[in-house]
């Protein structure tokens, strides 16, 4: 045994390691959590929905800077004009997310949504509602949203933290015409209430 003395700078020398250990395993971790995630992609064929909000392709991924990535695209250009209506509902593009473990997408609402939406003319909206049974969704935060260079898809940013830390959530994408409120005004992808499943961690 060394002597008293020694004893502690040996103690400071195994809380030093410790301490080292701890740090590599944080920034592993946190490099973990930042590294863009496999991107979950589904595709809609075009002309089955009549109106300029024919959705064709929804993706999801979790992008470098740790937020969640979305594009939705559809068959034709699509500007933030095209999303306003002169009587009845707005246009509007979703994503709809479900992060309840349990719940059953073909027998409920989707607990969240990640909506755009028209500011005017010339600007988009993006926002993050919380749907809590039949009451109207509630907004909680706002999403950053940019249209491409061609016109044909949006590009939203949204932080996890709206969605809470599930294993996994599904979700689907869905588009609204402006002015129309019809069942045959709406385009889901993919068909037919289906989902698709994205592992958060």
């Amino acid at each position: 045994m060394p002597p008293a003395a020694e004893r502690p700078t040996v103690r400071a020398r195994l809380f030093t390691v410790a301490g080292i250990v701890a740090a590599t395993c944080a920034v592993v971790v946190t490099a973990a959590l930042a590294a863009p995630s496999r991107t979950i992609v589904v595709r809609d064929r075009a002309g089955d929905v009549s109106g300029p909000l024919d959705l064709t392709r929804v993706s999801l991924q979790r992008a470098s800077d740790g937020r969640l990535r979305a594009v939705v695209t559809f068959a034709d250009r699509v500007r933030p004009a095209t999303l306003l209506a002169s009587s009845g509902p707005p246009g509007s593009t979703c994503l709809r997310i479900w992060s309840i473990a349990d719940a059953d997408p073909q027998a409920t609402r989707p607990d969240r949504l990640v909506c755009v939406t028209a500011r005017s003319q010339d600007e988009l909206r993006g926002g993050i509602y919380e749907v809590t049974g039949a009451a109207l969704p509630r907004r909680l935060a706002g999403a950053s949203v940019k249209r491409t260079a061609s016109g044909r898809s949006f590009v939203i940013r949204f932080s996890q933290r709206w969605v809470g830390r599930p294993q996994r959530i599904r979700f689907a994408g869905e588009s609204t015409r402006a002015g129309c409120a019809r069942p045959s005004c709406i385009d889901t992808v993919p068909d037919q209430g289906a989902v698709r499943t994205f592992r958060l961690r």
